[in-house]
């Protein structure tokens, strides 16, 4: 009886354990659970209006969706284990702080107008 090594386990398990679709929506309904009661908790101390805040829910959400998608785009390195693991799942963070800081920006200049 032998045991696969290391590398033979890397290469023979799934790239992707689930579709892009699902890593999506993972990231957007993370995000969105998380600003939930951030923007509409009990202790929101802010003078925003409620749309508002509701389009500022759905451009973050929008930011973890492209977050998920960032983590997709990674497994290959998050396989590899050790620092390229650590690397993707920064890169994953960056890649929704970069897209949610985007579609809010953009949100802001053109209301602006």
């Amino acid at each position: 009886m032998t045991f696969p090594t290391k590398l033979e386990d890397t290469q023979s398990r799934m790239l992707h354990e689930k579709p892009l679709r699902t890593r999506m929506l993972e990231g957007a309904a993370l995000v969105a659970f998380m600003s939930l009661f951030t923007m509409f908790g009990q202790f929101s101390n802010t003078t925003l209006s409620v749309g508002t805040r509701c389009i500022a829910f759905v451009l973050a959400s929008l930011g973890g969706a492209v977050g998920g998608a960032v983590y997709y785009a990674s497994d290959p390195w998050r396989a590899r284990g050790g620092i390229f693991k650590t690397a993707a799942n920064i890169g994953s963070i960056l890649g929704y702080c970069a897209a949610a800081l985007l579609f809010i920006g953009v949100w802001v200049m053109l209301s602006a107008q």
